[in-house]
């Protein structure tokens, strides 16, 4: 359009307005391709673009001697234009397409003007360089976006992949520490027991224990074996006479406290295994602390937290040369906390062999799975602390 005008303001050429008037009008059809990037408009475009060099080849080429042949740097412009109009559609293919039309339309137009006019006619250097850039770079642009796409897809797949190894840890993590409970449990329960016969209470529990074991779901944490509702009472009141546990200090957190109603009236959760595991080890428990606590927490973390403090319970009874224990239940910064105490013989951690799995797997890897932390003091000779925390809520 500049040029145009410069030919019909300085050079005296009454034919550079009419360029100038449809230069503008490619302009115009351009701006809207541009904005709406349809098939009609882009269509259109091209039509009137090729119209527009066949006028212009016609009235440059009609000239007396200025211009000899199509190949000149006025002529290059409106057919480059042509070319490198993106149009309708994505992708390089698209835009491939369309250059190739618009470029086939520019060397016609040009070719029918110089039939119009007379002169000679020749392909335009600068057109057809424009069109050989727009292949390369289309080209190398396609094979990008695809080599792009498998790369995507690599990492859709490593993530997926990554993400069923971790479903998988998750899922053997509980299934050994429930295996090793299973059968540490009972065996220590059948040591206790000591020679005769054994109780039906604890054949019945074995019985369900090997049909969880034998069924397809014996991975599964079993809400029914591992967590239930007690009344909302002292420990002692209900355990004695199966368990022989006992209360030690009552501070204004034990859950007999006088708010709390009476047990018909008001139930609570409660760490089920945990109170059985110590019964079948012969573990006597002094218990301080409110269990209504447990209520902030959902059964699976409730379930996952009593297997982890009856395998602490257990680990006491086979290994701290004491039959008593001290369990106490806490709540506070938005964490349960339940802290097992023994005055027994003590440990070095860092002694522990790899291949037990009781501290490691039954009680560290399980609470850390709920987003939980577990702290260990233990000296040789004095006894030993372990401190399990939860945070409220869960599954």
């Amino acid at each position: 359009m500049l040029i145009s005008l410069v030919m019909a303001t300085l050079g005296g050429a009454p034919d550079g307005w009419a360029s100038t008037v449809l230069a503008i009008v490619m302009i115009v059809l351009l701006a809207l391709v541009a904005r709406h990037p349809t098939v009609t408009l882009t269509v259109t475009y091209l039509l009137v673009g090729a119209a527009v060099v066949c006028a212009d080849t016609v009235m440059l080429l009609g000239r007396d001697g200025e211009f000899s042949t199509t190949n000149n740097a006025v002529l290059a412009l409106p057919r480059t234009a042509l070319i490198l109009v993106g149009g309708a559609g994505s992708g390089s293919v698209t835009a491939l397409v369309w250059a190739t039309l618009g470029f086939a339309l520019g060397e016609a137009a040009a070719f029918l003007g110089v039939a119009l006019v007379g002169g000679a006619y020749e392909p335009n250097f600068a057109a057809g360089l424009a069109f050989v850039v727009v292949i390369v770079v289309r080209v190398f642009d396609g094979a990008s976006r695809r080599a792009g796409l498998r790369r995507e897809a690599g990492l859709h797949r490593g993530s997926r992949q990554t993400r069923e190894l971790a479903i998988r840890h998750d899922y053997e993590l509980r299934a050994t520490a429930r295996l090793h409970d299973i059968a540490l449990s009972h065996l220590v329960a059948i040591a206790a027991a000591g020679s005769g016969p054994v109780e039906e209470r604890l054949r019945a529990g074995v019985r369900q224990d090997l049909g969880l074991i034998v069924g397809r779901d014996w991975a599964i944490d079993h809400a029914g074996s591992a967590v239930g509702v007690a009344p909302a009472r002292s420990p002692s009141a209900g355990a004695a006479s199966t368990a022989g546990w006992h209360t030690g200090h009552r501070g204004s957190g034990d859950s007999a406290s006088a708010d709390q109603g009476t047990p018909e009236e008001r139930t609570v959760p409660s760490l089920v295994l945990s109170f059985s595991s110590a019964a079948d080890a012969g573990l006597e428990l002094r218990i301080t602390g409110d269990f209504s606590v447990l209520g902030v927490l959902g059964p699976r973390r409730i379930a996952v937290l009593d297997a982890a403090v009856a395998q602490c319970l257990i680990n006491v009874a086979r290994h701290a040369g004491v039959d008593r224990a001290d369990l106490a239940l806490g709540f506070g910064g938005g964490e349960v906390t339940v802290a097992i105490m023994d005055s027994g013989v003590g440990f070095d951690e860092s002694e522990v062999p790899a291949d037990r799995i009781g501290l490691r797997t039954s009680i560290r890897a399980r609470i850390q799975q709920e987003q939980g932390t577990v702290r260990l003091w233990s000296t040789k000779g004095i006894g030993t602390t372990i401190v399990l925390t939860v945070p409220e809520g869960g599954a």
